[in-house]
């Protein structure tokens, strides 16, 4: 218990009490929940996707600090193809209960840090969806939907339509080195569409990412199919650079990124070497997850229960501050947002950029990326580079909004690399 509390007193209590208002995004509401994962059950790493009336199970872990017992509860919402409420009964999207407990928790074992570990697997016998699209997870205390703890996105599919997408380098001759081209074909020919130009919305998400996320228009319809290969850079992702990594699956030896381990403090610390400035460095190829991060631990058997968590610092040279846009680390650990926990502060006597972030036992993805302060938006190019010949995942979805229906439904989804492309 000593540790616990050393570590609560590092929070206000007023940060403890947790947000209030709703975000219909990725998010967590209080400092204490961490490593939040939702995948496919056995399937590590998945997207937030599942196939309607598959038999597939989603699988949602996450961990609490505060090991005081509480009733967790979850449900969810039917959201539109844009994330906004599709404002339909519940009884409409979800068969059985609108709400259930969380009752699947285990305490941590062996660790300097002790946490609550939770898991929750879904659809299952009280909790069916009966409709395809957008959901919104929500988990919260007490029955109190205004007491949240976290919210995940996931989807729910058809394959009314067949996609087939693929990648190529962009018709634009300026984005031809630096961006991956995503075209794609829908057959519709199952499916009775009215006006596909407008009732139709294609999404393609690059590594996961809703942040920046593409919605399209068809560029031309022929009879039952669509096509989506646009001329003039709509369809085009910046192609970036292979994601760095911070390998913290040991806590007593040192791993290929790592500087020093600091045991003697609770939680440990571990310092990264400095990281390098990738702006002009030429494409290499590297193993790495596109952003994701996996939970490891050599000296246990049980990572989810074994994995301690340790304060890590991350460090990136650079001769002077940014003076209008902030410094931060993204991947999936961060949702994919410009958090202010993964913000990075100059330091001037030693000129670099550095941030300290409490992170689980495991393999952790991330790029660094510059804020802009009028959009919100995550710009990784001038710390990264990009390159037209970099690995990523891309994922397609098709929405429809039918004429006699108040609410978008996901009938196509395909997955692809561009390494198997």
């Amino acid at each position: 218990m000593r540790h616990l509390l050393l570590f609560v007193y590092m929070f206000p209590l007023c940060l403890l009490a947790g947000e209030t208002t709703l975000q219909y995004n990725d998010h967590v509401y209080r400092p204490t929940i961490k490593t939040v994962m939702l995948q496919l059950k056995g399937v590590e790493g998945s997207p937030a996707a599942l196939e309607l009336n598959s038999g597939d199970q989603f699988h949602l872990q996450f961990d609490d600090l505060d090991v005081t017992q509480r009733q967790l509860y979850y449900s969810f919402e039917h959201c539109n193809a844009d994330w906004t409420p599709s404002g339909i009964m519940p009884t409409r999207a979800i068969q059985g209960l609108q709400q259930d407990l969380v009752q699947d928790f285990r305490y941590s074992f062996n660790t300097f840090q002790q946490y609550l570990h939770f898991d929750l697997f879904f659809p299952n016998d009280n909790m069916k969806f009966l409709l395809t699209g957008n959901y919104l997870l929500k988990v919260y205390e007490d029955n109190d939907q205004n007491n949240l703890l976290l919210t995940r996105r996931l989807m729910v599919y058809s394959k009314k339509a067949k996609l087939s997408p693929r990648v190529k380098r962009p018709a634009l001759m300026e984005l031809r080195d630096t961006h991956q081209e995503i075209d794609v074909l829908a057959d519709i020919s199952q499916m009775q569409v009215i006006n596909a130009a407008s009732s139709m919305q294609l999404v393609i998400l690059q590594n996961q990412r809703w942040d920046n996320a593409l919605r399209l228009k068809p560029f031309g319809i022929n009879q039952a199919q669509l096509n989506y290969d646009y001329d003039d850079g709509s369809n085009c992702f910046p192609g970036l650079n292979e994601f760095r990594w911070a390998d913290i699956r040991s806590l007593r030896m040192n791993s290929d990124r790592v500087r020093r381990i600091n045991r003697d403090s609770t939680p440990i610390q571990v310092l990264m070497l400095n990281d390098p400035l990738r702006t002009f460095s030429e494409y290499q190829l590297l193993p790495e997850s596109n952003g994701r991060f996996f939970i490891r631990n050599m000296e246990g058997s049980e990572p989810e229960l074994d994995g301690d968590y340790a304060w890590v610092e991350f460090r990136l040279p650079y001769e002077t501050p940014f003076k209008d846009r902030n410094l931060y680390l993204i991947g999936s650990f961060s949702d994919w947002q410009l958090k202010d926990e993964f913000k990075l502060q100059f330091k001037h006597a030693s000129k670099y950029y550095a941030a300290r972030i409490l992170l689980k036992q495991g393999i952790y993805n991330y790029l660094y990326a510059l804020g802009d302060p009028k959009t919100g938006s995550a710009d990784c190019k001038l710390m990264e580079g990009s390159h037209f010949m970099a690995e990523n995942d891309y994922t397609v979805l098709m929405y429809h909004r039918a004429y006699t229906n108040d609410f978008d439904e996901l009938i196509g989804y395909q997955r692809l690399n561009t390494a198997g492309n």
